[in-house]
Parts: structure tokens; C-alpha cells; sequence
């Protein structure tokens, strides 16, 4: 194997791809696998992940991707947007293809009407024009049962939409009729609370869900360390524990981190404190252009406003102090506080204070202001 071919087996700071390794995310991996092989219905077989950018929720659902086919599943992944629904059915019908290659003789007449298919998973054209998107996921989990599979359906970056409507309900439906089915989805806090908030959505509020907050430094540095010694390249205990230290507990950060080091280490196979700090630079960089600017972008000109001013505090905001400093835009603080919380820009670990979210924020807007 080249060594750019092995190098990206490590790290994958690209959104949309999978590394070797899904650090840190075991129990959460374990849990919706062990959902699968639970009864119809079970609680696990709905979660919902919610995270900021950057906290690998698109790297975990391609590792359930790859979990449930191993466990009985086709497993179908899409970004919600325009079309879902009809994409997610044609993915289905083709990946659900390689069960039925036996069955390629054009079935006519009265079975093609009976049976809704003309051939494997491939609908009759009375079918395809009459059914909608719950019926026609009906037949095709009655087909693959034939073969012994569920269907788990992926999606990444949820937001409420009429098609997102359809498919939760259409999955609530086709439990209830007993179909071996399965969803998993990913999106920023935000969007799966409008999703939650959605009165033809209610059911969800019942569904798993799962935070992805920052790693365990330990699990960085063991990875750091399994992934350096792989590839060849030298390093001190000290070394690998700034360089974890360094990615402040976030995936991506990771990623970007180890990516540059091996970029900065082809001469030299060891890593010294300039190669880290240079790596580092490189890698924060990454992170405010492609983490910290489209966190930002969707907040309104007040939203700014007050998030300007917990930055000014620091990570870790008093928040009577922040009233006493607003003056008379204190009465409209609330509002914005709960706003930017259910964004997942701030969280609040008790009464009175308020911290980022997301580690180096606070430090990027006192550099690169908003206002």
C-alpha cells in the first residue's frame, strides 16, 4: 500500500468521508447496532443525532452504513433535500438489486399486478405512477424480507420540510404495520429541534437521542499514537499529548491536526514542537473557514449582538456579569440566550453561567469580530 493510500486509512478532514477508526463514539455505535437486533419498534432503531459541525456526525452514520449491512440491513444513506423520499427509494432499488439477480425474467400480467414488481425490486409501471412513498416502501420491505434483510434508512443534515414530514410519518406507519425497518439521523441542534417542535412530528420526541459532544483526550492521543507508529513517523509521549490537547476534544479538529502533521512530517518521519505549532496554525485555520464561519453565518444581527458580547468573557460567561455589561439591553438577553442554546452555540452547565459549545469560538470572535 502507498503511503498516501495509507495515510487516508487515518485521517479524512474532508466532510462526507470516513476514517479507519470512529474514535470515542463505541458506546454510541454499540447502542443503535444492538437496536437492530431488538423487536420492531424498539426506541434504538429511531435515534436521532444531534451535534455542531465538526463533532463527526456524517463519519458515524457511514459507520452504521457499514454496521448494519453486517447485521441483516441494507442500509440506504442521504442528505435531506428536495427529492428524499424518491431518492431514498431508488437507492434501496439499487443497492437491493445484488439479492435478486436470479430474478431478471420480466414477471407480466396478473403476477406483475399482484406483486407491484416487474422484476426484483424494480416496480411494474401501474405501481410506480398509483403508490406513494409509504406504500411503495411497504412492498419493497416485503421483498427484502423475502431475503432475510431490513431496511435502515440514513439521513444526514435533517431540517423540517414537507418530505422530511412524509418519511418520519411514513416510518412511524410502517412500524406500526410490522416492517423491519430502521432510521437513523444527523443535523445541528437547531434543526433537529424544529424537527421536535413540528406537531406532525411529535412521535420523534420518543425517539433515541444522542448528543455528540468532544472526545476524551485520552482517546485522541491512543489513536494519535496508533496512527503515527503505523505510518512510520517518530514521536515523544509529550508530543502526542499537546498534539490531543491541541484539538480541544473535536473530531474534526483531529483530523485536520493529524492530516497536516503528516503533511509537515514527509523529510523529517518525527515530529518536533515546530512541526506541531505549524500544523496546528494550519489546522485552526481550516477549522474557522470550514467549523466556525458557517456556524455563524445563519444568526441574526441581534444574535451576534450578544454572542459578541459572551465572547468578550471568555469561554465561560458570568452571566450576571454579562447583564450588568449589556445595560439596557439586558431585558432582551433571555431570548437571544435561549436562541443561541438551542443553536448548540452555548450550552449552560448551571445556573448562572454559560459556556461555548464549541471550543475556540469565544477566542476566534475576539479575533475576527462580528460586529
Amino acid at each position: 500500500m502507498k503511503g498516501t493510500e495509507k495515510q487516508t486509512l487515518f485521517f479524512q478532514p474532508t466532510f462526507g468521508n470516513k476514517p479507519e477508526c470512529i474514535v470515542g463514539r463505541d458506546g454510541e455505535i454499540a447502542s443503535f447496532v444492538h437496536g437492530l437486533k431488538e423487536p420492531i419498534g424498539s426506541r434504538e432503531r429511531c435515534t436521532l443525532f444531534l451535534g455542531q459541525r465538526g463533532m463527526g456526525k456524517t463519519a458515524l452514520l457511514l459507520e452504521l452504513e457499514d454496521r448494519a449491512s453486517q447485521n441483516g440491513f441494507l442500509a440506504v444513506r442521504a442528505t435531506a433535500h428536495e427529492g428524499l423520499a424518491e431518492e431514498i427509494i431508488e437507492q434501496i432499488q439499487l443497492k437491493g438489486s445484488a439479492f435478486f439477480k436470479e430474478d431478471r425474467k420480466r414477471i407480466t400480467g396478473v403476477n406483475a399486478g399482484a406483486f407491484g414488481f416487474s422484476f426484483g425490486l424494480t416496480f411494474s409501471e401501474e405501481t410506480r405512477k398509483q403508490f406513494g412513498f409509504r406504500a411503495k416502501m411497504s412492498m419493497l420491505c416485503d421483498r427484502l424480507a423475502e431475503k432475510g434483510k431490513g431496511i435502515l434508512m440514513l439521513i444526514d443534515e435533517v431540517r423540517t420540510s414537507p418530505e422530511m414530514r412524509e418519511i418520519a410519518a411514513s416510518y412511524q406507519e410502517l412500524v406500526g404495520d410490522g416492517k423491519n425497518i430502521a432510521i437513523a439521523m444527523a443535523g445541528l441542534p437547531h434543526a433537529v429541534s424544529g424537527i421536535l417542535n413540528d406537531k406532525v412530528l411529535t412521535f420523534l420526541n420518543r425517539a433515541n437521542k444522542v448528543r455528540l459532544g468532544l472526545l476524551s483526550l485520552s482517546s485522541i492521543e491512543a489513536y494519535f499514537e496508533h496512527a503515527f507508529t503505523s505510518l512510520g513517523i517518530g514521536f515523544s509521549d509529550e508530543i502526542i499529548k499537546q498534539a490531543a490537547e491541541r484539538t480541544s476534544g473535536i473530531p474534526y479538529m483531529m483530523q485536520l491536526l493529524g492530516y497536516y502533521i503528516v503533511q509537515f512530517t514527509r523529510t523529517s518521519h518525527a515530529i518536533d514542537e515546530d512541526t506541531l505549532c505549524k500544523a496546528g496554525e494550519a489546522a485552526i485555520e481550516d477549522m474557522e473557514n470550514n467549523v466556525f464561519l458557517p456556524i455563524l453565518s445563519p444568526l441574526s444581527d441581534s444574535d451576534r449582538f450578544y454572542l459578541q458580547a459572551m465572547a468578550e468573557q471568555g469561554e465561560i460567561i458570568s452571566v450576571p456579569k454579562l447583564m450588568e455589561k449589556l445595560g439596557n439591553k439586558a431585558p432582551s438577553f433571555q431570548q437571544y440566550r435561549r436562541r443561541l442554546i438551542d443553536a448548540g452555540i452555548v450550552e449552560s452547565p448551571r445556573r448562572g453561567e454559560l459556556v461555548f459549545a464549541v471550543p475556540h469560538l469565544a477566542e476566534y470572535l475576539r479575533k475576527e469580530p462580528l460586529l
